[in-house]
């Protein structure tokens, strides 16, 4: 549910902001710090801490955020 709500607040924040994209590429950003730490966050509770998991992680963050901001500054 967590994550759901991370991705639902990110989603508002880029609709809610779009006539400001310096905002929205604030809010993507935060949207990848945001899930980064809740996956790390998630497998150190429940299912052990593994370096691969936290490179997998960061490497979709980084991949969603570029995606995100090509989009953003390419209008």
């Amino acid at each position: 549910m967590s994550l759901i709500g991370i991705a639902a607040l990110g989603l508002w924040g880029i609709v809610g902001f779009s006539y400001d994209p310096a905002f929205q590429s604030a809010v993507v950003l935060a949207l990848s710090v945001a899930f980064v730490w809740w996956g790390i966050v998630h497998h150190w509770l429940h299912e052990g801490m593994r370096f691969q998991i936290i490179f997998e992680y960061v490497a979709v963050a980084v991949l969603g955020a570029v995606v995100l901001l090509s989009i953003i500054w390419s209008r």
